[in-house]
């Protein structure tokens, strides 16, 4: 695509100011309806520009949520991992080499390092001391009363929670860049074709290419020779 040249914002501009001044312009929108453009057909081009930018717009939104959930699962994760290891710590403290404790806990052994592993983990730690009335009475004697371990396994849902959210953002996320970056593919073709049959419009009179954005494809060489002409050079 050729708004591979500049930033989308400057595609968009560009191609709002192409469509614009060409259908508008009386002296360009006469030249160019003798090559097939006629209102329809920059209604056309209006229509593909307008959903282009809405698209883009709904893309940079679901884009920024994703990030907003991704900073919202972080912030989860924090909070009910610091309480997580506190009470893991004094779990191991009051279980000591208890067997079944050890085991129906997971005390023992490297946290895990992704998302899903960690909340498999603690919640099997919060919810085999809600099942178990004897290990939860062992920690009672350390603060650990119920509401306060009940408290805790929320923390852990609510990363669980906002894991979810993250996925689906994600999804969101990815679904709009698709669908935006299509209707660009649809929008560049659109435009550069009208580029091109203006350079052919207006190939005497390329100045009137300036009024809609579009560089005349023997401009630049002009420029040079005009520039070597001042300064006494042959090109």
């Amino acid at each position: 695509m050729s708004m591979h040249q500049g930033s989308l914002a400057d595609f968009l501009q560009g191609s709002k100011t192409l469509i614009e001044n060409a259908s508008t312009l009386p002296e360009i929108a006469t030249a160019l309806a003798s090559y097939g453009y006629d209102a329809a057909r920059f209604e056309e081009g209006r229509r593909l520009w307008a959903e282009a930018d809405s698209l883009a717009k709904k893309q940079s939104l679901d884009s920024g949520g994703r990030s907003g959930a991704t900073q919202e699962l972080d912030k989860a994760w924090t909070v009910a991992n610091k309480s997580y290891m506190k009470a893991l710590k004094i779990a191991r403290i009051a279980f000591g080499e208890d067997p079944k404790a050890i085991a129906a806990l997971k005390l023992y052994g490297p946290r895990k390092q992704s998302v899903a592993g960690w909340i498999e983990q603690a919640e099997t730690f919060y919810a085999n001391l809600a099942a178990d009335p004897v290990l939860a009475g062992r920690l009672r004697r350390y603060g650990y009363d119920s509401a306060r371990l009940g408290s805790e396994a929320t923390q852990v849902e609510a990363v669980r929670s906002k894991t979810q959210e993250k996925v689906q953002g994600s999804g969101n996320a990815q679904a709009s860049t698709a669908a935006r970056d299509k209707k660009l593919r649809e929008l560049d073709t659109w435009v550069s074709e009208l580029r091109t049959i203006s350079r052919v419009a207006f190939y005497e009179n390329p100045q009137e290419l300036e009024k809609l954005g579009v560089m005349a494809l023997n401009g630049p060489r002009k420029a040079k020779k005009a520039q070597a002409a001042s300064d006494g050079v042959k090109i």
